[in-house]
């Protein structure tokens, strides 16, 4: 499963196109949080993890912030913490100078609660950042293959949703997470194709248009 979760995020991070360079503002937020709660949690207050992991009996009895809080706090160790904030910082960036602050956020947020539901059937128990690291992924992999006219960021976009679709067929939980980022990538791709002016990430930034040969 290794190779798969590597080898889905390098290809989406290779398709994705940075708009702009603007300061991530969300990315850098949501690293300060997953760093400050899981540094607690792995040191002073291991009690953390049970608080705010994603856990199917607690949900089912109403505790359904845990489908957000789950995000702060991690199920692997040292090691996977590390991996997930180095990710996130990556990923992240790349994904908030493609989408914008606000449209990250709403995919972020979007890909936690629904890719969690999708844990309580695969993976009733667990916690870490990794559903969102794997939905912007797979986002930037869906707009990629949509309107990117690069071929090689197009080959790398459709290698990536193409392990995203084999994780899922697998049971993994990672797999619906990236299928939901795609499907939230490609939305939003459509939408910047269907509204005239500057792409989401990018203000003042606009789509060519056309010449028609002049007959000279």
């Amino acid at each position: 499963m290794a190779v798969l979760y590597v080898a889905l995020l390098v290809t989406a991070g290779l398709a994705g196109a940075p708009v702009s360079r603007k300061f991530p503002i969300a990315t850098a937020v949501a690293f300060g949080l997953v760093a400050v709660f899981s540094l607690l949690q792995l040191t002073v207050a291991p009690a953390l993890y049970e608080a705010l992991r994603r856990d199917r009996a607690a949900i089912a009895g109403g505790e359904l912030w845990r489908l957000v809080t789950s995000f702060v706090v991690q199920d692997s160790g040292w090691p996977g913490t590390i991996f997930n904030l180095v990710t996130l910082a990556v990923i992240g960036t790349l994904a908030e100078r493609r989408w914008g602050t606000v449209r990250w956020i709403g995919l972020a947020l979007v890909v936690q609660v629904l890719g969690d539901l999708w844990g309580l059937v695969v993976y009733p128990v667990g916690a870490g950042t990794s559903l969102v690291n794997f939905g912007l992924a797979a986002s930037l992999a869906a707009a990629a293959l949509l309107g990117e006219p690069d071929r090689r960021r197009r080959l790398a976009a459709a290698v990536s949703l193409v392990v995203a679709l084999v994780l899922l067929v697998l049971g993994d939980i990672h797999g619906g997470a990236a299928v939901l980022g795609a499907l939230g990538g490609a939305a939003l791709a459509r939408l910047e194709v269907s509204r005239p002016g500057p792409r989401s990430g990018a203000p003042g930034r606009f789509r060519r248009v056309p010449r028609w040969p002049s007959g000279r």
